[in-house]
């Protein structure tokens, strides 16, 4: 009888030694990085990568759970690099005040419920608001003979959500969409020679599903006299399926034998962007 109690103290300060020295512990993996670490899929390194990290689960110290998250920011984090921490919510019979307040549940018809503690209610399906920037240009700026230049220093009409840069000229799309895009682009009085144009370019960094670059090009073949002087000008407009974080921009060709000026006339209305989320 003593030798069975000896034994069962014995086992017990072993466990609790066991617990104390390890404070992290590790399921399939035996480099937990978080006080529970669970490695899904059991293809861990020593330094596991991007990759690797996708199917591991974690609890950190101060309560955080991360699902394909190894530094959770938030109570529940899936936000995976591999962009696939969706949450699915179901449908359920409980009331609003059994579920809480901050509840979110599935309901039938296709929609996002929330519990205030007294009833359910539908999330509203209020859009964000659509991009529209507007630009005028009436400062002048050199476009060298020959050269495809990038227009630059804008002055804003419209652009309530920051999107467009008006000193290099670069417009950046918030969010993935298509986006209806206007160029207009006047030069200043000078001789036009024969058989010379001028092209009006829109450019995208975004390769996927689109064409990067459009031109709108206007020529002059020849003339009954030798020499001609007058404006020029050109437009061009295009739609882009953008993903967020890709920019477009706005430049201009022409040899036209010299330099050539930006026009100021009109308070450069002459020259101008726009830009629409569709």
């Amino acid at each position: 009888m003593q030798h069975t109690i000896l034994f069962r103290l014995i086992f017990f300060i072993l466990i609790i030694t066991f617990i104390k020295i390890n404070s992290q512990t590790g399921v399939l993996t035996q480099n937990p990085s978080h006080p529970l670490h669970i490695d899904g899929a059991n293809d861990n390194s020593n330094t596991p990568t991007i990759l690797q990290l996708l199917n591991d689960v974690v609890v950190t110290n101060d309560g955080k759970l991360g699902i394909g998250v190894i530094n959770p920011r938030t109570k529940v984090d899936v936000r995976s690099s591999d962009q696939k921490g969706i949450i699915g919510l179901g449908t359920n019979i409980q009331t609003a005040s059994v579920a809480g307040i901050g509840a979110i549940r599935y309901s039938s018809g296709n929609i996002i419920q929330y519990s205030d503690g007294v009833g359910w209610h539908d999330l509203p399906m209020t859009l964000p608001p659509k991009v529209l920037v507007l630009a005028n240009k009436n400062s002048t700026q050199s476009l060298i003979n020959n050269n495809t230049i990038q227009v630059v220093d804008w002055k804003e009409v419209m652009d309530d959500q920051s999107n467009f840069d008006h000193i290099s000229g670069i417009f950046t799309a918030p969010r993935p969409g298509f986006y209806i895009v206007s160029f207009n682009v006047t030069l200043a009085v000078a001789n036009i020679a024969q058989n010379s144009r001028i092209e009006t370019i829109i450019e995208s960094n975004e390769l996927t599903d689109n064409i990067t670059t459009y031109r709108s090009v206007n020529s002059y073949p020849a003339w009954n006299i030798s020499t001609v002087n007058n404006i020029v000008g050109g437009n061009c407009t295009a739609i882009f399926n953008l993903s967020a974080g890709s920019t477009i921009q706005f430049k201009v060709f022409h040899n036209f034998g010299g330099n050539r000026y930006t026009s100021t006339e009109n308070n450069g209305t002459n020259n101008s962007i726009s830009i629409y989320e569709l």
